[in-house]
Parts: C-alpha cells; structure tokens; sequence
C-alpha cells in the first residue's frame, strides 16, 4: 500500500493543521478561493500548489509568486520540486513541514484500456480464480468524490430542514399546485450540477442564505482539467430580492420530485442537476438525472447559473481547460498589441493593462499554470509601473498648471490625465475628473467677470 507523507503547517494561523493532498492537488494563497487560504500579504492570491506524484509521492510548484516558494531554503524554479518526509517549505511567512502519512490512501482502480472506473457498474469484472463468482471492482477516486457530493447534498438537506421552522416537511398536493407565496420567506436555495464519466467528475455547487443574503459557488473539474474555485460574498438586498423572483418562476411549484433516465451504473456516467428551494413553509427539492429537463427546470436553473456568475463575477469557471487558455491567448495578444502602440494614443496603456489582467484571471483556475504565465505577470507589472510613473508625471503638469493658475494648460493636461486613465470608478480618473470640473469653473468664472468688466467700460 503507498504510504503518502501529508503536510504539517508549523506556523501562522493554521499551525497544528494537518493536511493530505488530495487527488486534484491543494493550491495555497492569500485568496480565499485556494484550498488552504492564508491571509499573509507576503503570499500571492495563488501561491504555489502540493500535487500527488505516483503511489506515494508529492511534489510542490510554484505558481509564479511574487516572493517565492522555498524548499529547505532553496526557491523552486519554474520545474516541480519533489518533496521527501523532513523538508521544510517557506512561503511568506507560512512555515510547512513534510510529514510520514497517517493513512493510506486507496488504489486508483482502473479497467484494462486504462480507463477510471467510477464505482457506478457497467461491465462485470472478470471471476475470482477457482469461482464463477463475480468479484466487485474496487472503488476509485472518483466514485468516492461522487458518493461525497451526494452525502454533502443529504447533510445539507437534513440541515435547511432542521433549521427551517416547524411546518410540514414535504409541500401537500394544494401548495404544490399554488403560486409560490410571498409571505413564505426563503431560508437556503442550492443548485448543484455534475456531469461524470470514466475520465473526469466535474462539480458546480452555488448555495445562498436567504437569513444573511450570502451567496456561494463551489467549482470542481477533476482529474484532468485539476480545476477548484471558490467563492462567496454578501449580496445587497437588491440582489436577494433577484433570488426570490426566480424561484417564483411559474411553473416552478407544479414540477415533480424526480425525473430519472438510464440508470448511471448502466452508463457507467452520470450527468446531473438538483435544485431546492428552502422556505419557511417548507421544502422544494427537485432531482433530474440522464434525460432532458423539463422547460420550468431548465428556465429556473438558467437563471440561478446567470446569477451566481454576475454577481460573484467568476464567469471563467463555466469554460473548459483549453477554452481558457484560447481565452488567454487572445486577451494577451490585445494586450501586447496595445502595449506597443502605448505612445499612439493616451489610453492604450491602460488597455495593455485591463487586457493582461483579463488573461491571468482566465487563467486562474488553470493547474498546473502554462508554462509562459510568468511572463505574462512580469508584462502586467511593467505595464502597470509605467502607467504609474506616467500619471505621476501628467498629475504633476497639470497641478503645476493649476497652481500657476494657467488655467487653459491646466484642463488640456487634465484631459490628458483623464484619457490615460480612463477607467470612471479608478479614484485617479475620479480625482482627474473633479479637479477639471473645478477648473472649468474657474475659467467661466474669468471669462464673465472680463464680460462684465467690459459692460461696465461701455457704458
């Protein structure tokens, strides 16, 4: 059997925690989307991530952070770094131990052309020696990921239950069959979708809380994209209002429990989606797996999809490992473009930045990370110096300007300052933006008090 060493976390918050590394990996980093989220400014949002190597290995990259990743005090390069029972790995001021494991994982079970068995049957296995029985294949990584959907989708369920007031714990064939009503306050509302077959189990989990207003989306694509991303966040009461309306779709009340079509240990594949809706009087729950959805289904979970990804803004999620990297590419050749035409107009510079940005985060989820995404960091950081040795330079023109009261130069160069950050919710566009209002003023102010001087001389 392997025998696996786990990390041990010696210092910081987490100190005491011990952790395996999973099949899909563990990504540490300040963001909270990371599997082991530490809040140290010395970390990048995503730092480096533990991987499994073999039957008993692991190893750590480097995600390309800002102040590295050590190994016994030497700082991984661009290459994975095996990791052995006693090294030590320093990442900001987070200490991590290698340590013997504390149990054994179980074997990746996987049929004669290589293929993961999910757990779910189809083909029978070959008979013991000696026997005409039948001898079950053992379950794999995989099976065991869908099994914990399905216990953390019952866990959650016997909990919205229990926290709901005392009402009746299946809706009667009346309330069914009514309009939802508005007097019925929503406790939880969750959506989980999962698509599974011999290679990949892909998992999209958004849960809100109608108490509190907070909305959460859990993304899993595994083994082979090797994708987690997590988040959640408080939503104004606008926002949950949005959540009420879509489920009290019509049609919404009136759909069954269940629909169900070919078995997924017949098709060794499961392709899933599940809504419940928690209320105060009581719990909608409605399963639809192998076969087509119904239109009132399909409108509700539609909606709840557009929801969660506009408001948590974590729209790369719903494509897949090479569609982001195309994605990628593409935002990285605008932002390249802009760059080297930064002198032709004043905010092409921000372009190259806005577009740089949005080719890292599409490759956010992304593991291991391409192998030129630090470079791509190193040119948004350029970018993004010379954007800011620019504006010191415009800003200081323009006060100059100001303080001279030169007042025409002083709104050209503030125009200029605004052009070269264009951005309305940026506080340099907004400070730009108040001192031209300011200036304008001033200039109108000069040139009636000329015209009324020149009144006054006429008469």
């Amino acid at each position: 059997m392997a025998n696996r060493p786990e990390l041990l976390v010696t210092t910081g918050p987490n100190a005491g925690k011990r952790l395996e590394v999973p099949p899909a990996g563990l990504r540490m980093g300040r963001s909270s989307s990371n599997d082991l989220h530490i809040p140290d400014e010395e970390l990048s949002r995503n730092h480096c991530i533990f991987e499994r190597v073999g039957e008993d290995g692991i190893r750590v990259i480097d995600l390309a952070s800002a102040n590295g990743t050590f190994v016994n005090g030497v700082r991984v390069g661009a290459e994975a770094r095996p990791l052995s029972p006693g090294d030590v790995i320093d990442a900001g001021t987070v200490r991590i131990r290698v340590v013997g494991s504390g149990g054994e994982p179980a074997p990746i079970a996987q049929s004669a052309s290589g293929a993961v068995d999910l757990g779910l049957g189809g083909a029978a296995s070959g008979g013991a020696p000696g026997g005409g029985g039948k001898v079950p294949p053992p379950r794999s990584p995989l099976a065991g990921l869908l099994w914990a959907v399905a216990a953390v989708a019952a866990i959650a369920a016997i909990a919205a239950v229990l926290l709901a007031p005392v009402g009746p714990k299946e809706p009667s064939a009346a309330t069914t069959a009514q309009p939802a009503d508005a007097g019925r306050e929503i406790v939880h509302v969750m959506y989980e979708k999962v698509e599974a077959d011999a290679a990949r189990v892909f998992r999209y989990l958004m849960e809100f809380d109608g108490r509190t207003g907070t909305l959460k989306v859990v993304y899993d694509d595994v083994p082979a994209a090797d994708r987690h991303a997590a988040k959640s966040e408080r939503l104004d009461a606008k926002a949950s209002e949005r959540m009420r309306e879509i489920v009290d779709s019509r049609g919404w009340e009136a759909l069954d429990k269940e629909y169900s079509g070919p078995s997924a240990s017949n098709e060794n594949a499961l392709r899933s989606w599940r809504i419940r809706v928690v209320r105060t009087g009581g719990v909608k729950d409605v399963l639809v797996e192998n076969t087509m959805e119904p239109e009132a289904f399909r409108h509700v979970r539609e909606a709840l999809e557009a929801f969660s990804l506009n408001e948590l803004g974590v729209r790369a999620i719903q494509y897949s490992k090479e569609r982001l990297l195309e994605l990628s590419a593409e935002s990285e050749k605008v932002g390249a473009a802009k760059w080297d035409e930064r002198d032709v107009e004043y905010g092409n510079l921000s372009g190259c930045i806005k577009a740089y940005k949005e080719a890292a985060f599409y490759l956010e989820t992304v593991n291991p990370k391409p192998a030129g995404y630090g470079a791509l960091r190193e040119r948004l950081a350029a970018a993004v110096a010379e954007l800011d040795r620019r504006y010191r330079e415009q800003r200081f023109r323009a006060d100059r300007a100001i303080n001279l009261g030169k007042w025409d130069d002083a709104r050209a160069e503030l125009r200029v300052l605004c052009e070269l950050v264009p951005d309305k919710d940026d506080e340099r566009h907004v400070e730009a933006s108040a001192k031209l209002v300011d200036v304008e003023r001033r200039m109108k102010e000069q040139k009636d008090g000329r015209k009324k001087k020149r009144g006054k001389e006429g008469r």
